[in-house]
């Protein structure tokens, strides 16, 4: 079995790599849509981990606790 090298790249060469698929894909005629995102937040009560799903263009979400039940948002 081969290993690939794990090759870590610069905030420079991932924000030009970044640059470079938006244009390929404005070129191309590509939709390029934000979707929501999944982040782990902490209960604030109980200290349980929650996997909390937040609304595109949004940075925070509302959660309700799996453990405890309390509603809370996420940082």
């Amino acid at each position: 079995m081969k290993f690939k090298k794990q090759v870590t790249l610069t905030k420079e060469e991932l924000r030009a790599q970044s640059e470079a698929a938006m244009k390929e894909a404005m070129a191309r005629k590509l939709t390029v849509k934000q979707l929501d995102s999944r982040k782990e937040a902490k209960c604030a009560k109980c200290g349980a981990p929650n996997r909390v799903t937040i609304a595109a263009g949004q940075h925070r979400g509302e959660f309700k606790c799996k453990e405890c039940g309390e509603k809370q948002r996420s940082l």
